[in-house]
């Protein structure tokens, strides 16, 4: 991936495909994620993991992977030469990264971190979301990604493997 995180780009594919997961979880007040896959040593977005079921925790303030589903997505990610260098969960409020989200986040330098608002109705602009990257110990607040016309791949994830959704 680009050093320069606005040099990322996402596809409206994948934005649309994001907005559409979180509200239909924010209908039930539940927080939902996934991950931003792109191919290895690109700065595209290709892919939206979006998650599951089976081993995902989803509340009115909470959204939780297991490790098994973990590594069912990084070792597709790897299988197929893809990176997984975002991460995306909804909040019912607010874009801010919550203290479980900072203790409990996926805390690996220059990992991304992407909260989703309002999932009542989440906004469509990627600048209206929070951004956040993991660096030095601390998460710091960074610049939403750019946003280009084109297709993206949707998969699903969980303990039970990655499927087309």
């Amino acid at each position: 991936m680009s050093e320069s995180n606005n040099m990322v780009v996402v596809p409206a594919d994948a934005v649309v495909g994001v907005i559409k997961e979180v509200r239909a979880f924010g209908r039930h007040r539940l927080e939902t994620g996934g991950f931003l896959l792109a191919p290895r040593g690109t700065s595209t977005i290709s892919t939206v993991a979006l998650a599951g079921d089976v081993g995902i925790v989803r509340r009115h303030n909470l959204f939780q992977v297991s490790a098994l589903a973990l590594d069912r997505l990084f070792t597709f990610a790897d299988d197929h030469g893809l990176s997984a260098p975002a991460q995306f969960h909804s909040h019912g409020v607010g874009a801010f990264l919550s203290e479980t989200d900072e203790k409990h986040g996926l805390c690996v330098e220059g990992f991304i971190s992407v909260v989703v608002p309002q999932f009542f109705d989440p906004p469509g602009e990627m600048g209206e979301w929070g951004w956040w990257r993991y660096d030095g110990g601390r998460w710091i607040t960074i610049t939403a990604w750019r946003r280009r016309n084109g297709a993206a791949d949707v998969v699903r994830f969980d303990e039970d493997g990655i499927r087309a959704t």
